[in-house]
């Protein structure tokens, strides 16, 4: 794979991120969006590496990769309980929990 292949495949998960981010409401949704901006990033960190010829790059997808199981496990688990306690998993639940908190 050449390194300007593994960028547009990066780009493209990128913007693929950015509009799930922007566009959607749902947090399931939002989560997805990150975990593609994750994915980008090790897509470059992957190439890079291939391309300087330097296990770097290999080691930082392996760290990436524990850092974003951790946070998707943590999100995840919060998401469950919002949806428990509110019954809806939207941002605007989420906003409607923070009201509550600051009165």
């Amino acid at each position: 794979m050449t390194l300007e292949l593994a960028l547009v495949i990066a780009a493209l998960l990128f913007v693929t991120g950015m509009t799930l981010i922007i566009l959607r409401r749902n947090l399931i949704f939002l989560l997805l969006g990150i975990e593609l901006l994750f994915n980008a990033a090790m897509v470059i960190a992957l190439a890079g590496g291939a391309r300087w010829h330097s296990v770097t790059g290999q080691v930082l997808v392996v760290f990436m990769m524990a850092l974003s199981g951790a946070a998707l496990a943590l999100t995840l688990a919060l998401l469950l309980r919002v949806k428990q306690e509110l019954g809806g998993d939207t941002v605007d639940d989420l906003r409607q929990l923070r009201e509550e908190v600051d009165e």
